[in-house]
């Protein structure tokens, strides 16, 4: 364990892919998912604080999320500091906030941004990497993303462009370039390339090194800040509400990556639990069942979420079916990319189960 690590989880986002289950006031990072384990049947976001128990400080967890979550937070008792935030601005302006934390306590202290709800298969090999890009940035003033080996032609996700001749020789890689999602051909180009990586979301950098990107390329930042005397309230309407890559990342130019390999999955929408069937152990034939008895009779390619019910399917195929107390699903599993249009047609109505 060295003592100059401190871990930031994402943890603000609403996870709309993921209604019913998934609503604003208890979203994604709070629920479990093919939880037949004790581990696995903890939230997401405990899952993720879990991965770095004996390599960050206990005094060095911090959980960056919104008002609105921070009780349902906190009776998680997870043992971390909770910077809340008082509005929703993307995750550039809580990454300042939580790199400005880390400097008062260690001007030299390298923070782990991680988000809160992606699925890691092998915890112990994300532990190997962040060590080694740990590591990287005590000595090297460079902003380092982790980055995941693309397993299939994927345009759900961003991707990182590294030269080729790294690839070859391993270790950390200088970004030539962030990608935008692709359309499947070019997707398909990017992983025959080689040299193309998915985008995790998942940094590793000194608070000295990010407070200066943040000067160079996001100045009014540091600019709110000092305005606001560091009253979180009074800074955070100053601040640009944008994403930490388009704000810093994509502008800077001492970014390097280091290649990651640990059954990364970013759990971003229902679909997203076939690929991690065998892994979470709720795979039951040719349908996936991550709660409830299913009974499936000439049906198959069915994701079904309902719990403490029997469920019967008769010659239906490829559906989402998902049941909460007061919502139920039915969607064609071909448009689970969409679901956000039932969220916003329900807010209309139902503003209540959103």
């Amino acid at each position: 364990m060295k003592q100059d690590l401190y871990l930031v989880v994402i943890a603000g986002g609403s996870g709309t892919r993921f209604w019913p289950k998934s609503t604003s006031s208890r979203p994604k990072q709070l629920l479990s998912f093919g939880g037949s384990t004790p581990s696995k049947s903890r939230s997401l976001l405990a899952q993720t604080l879990d991965r770095f128990e004996g390599i960050v400080p206990k005094n060095g967890f911090y959980i960056a999320t919104t008002k609105k979550l921070e009780k349902a937070i906190v009776d998680e008792k997870l043992n971390a500091h909770i910077l809340a935030e008082p509005q929703g601005r993307n995750t550039a302006p809580c990454i300042y906030w939580a790199a400005k934390e880390v400097a008062a306590r260690d001007p030299k202290g390298i923070l782990l941004v991680m988000p809160a709800d992606h699925y890691i298969a092998q915890p112990d090999k994300l532990r190997e990497t962040i060590q080694a890009a740990s590591d990287w940035a005590r000595s090297n003033d460079d902003l380092i993303t982790l980055a995941i080996r693309p397993t299939r032609p994927e345009t759900g996700y961003g991707y990182l462009k590294v030269s080729a001749d790294s690839v070859k020789k391993g270790g950390p890689s200088k970004v030539e370039a962030f990608v935008e999602k692709p359309n499947f051909e070019n997707a398909k180009k990017f992983l025959d390339a080689g040299n193309y990586y998915w985008n995790g979301g998942m940094f590793v950098w000194r608070a000295d090194v990010i407070l200066q990107a943040f000067d160079q390329h996001m100045p009014e930042m540091k600019k709110a800040w000092n305005e606001a005397g560091g009253s979180i309230e009074k800074a955070y309407p100053l601040m640009t509400a944008t994403s930490i890559d388009y704000g810093v990342m994509e502008k800077a130019r001492n970014v390097v990556t280091f290649p990651l390999d640990c059954g990364w999955d970013d759990l971003g929408s229902w679909t997203s639990l076939e690929s991690l069937a065998d892994s979470l152990q709720i795979r039951k034939g040719s349908n996936v069942v991550n709660s409830g008895d299913l009974l499936a009779v000439e049906s198959e390619g069915n994701i079904v979420d309902v719990s403490n019910s029997f469920v019967a399917l008769l010659d239906v195929h490829n559906l989402i079916v998902v049941q909460t107390p007061d919502a139920l699903l039915i969607a064609n599993k071909d448009k689970a990319q969409d679901l956000r249009k039932i969220v916003e047609e329900t807010k209309k109505r139902r503003p209540d189960l959103v």
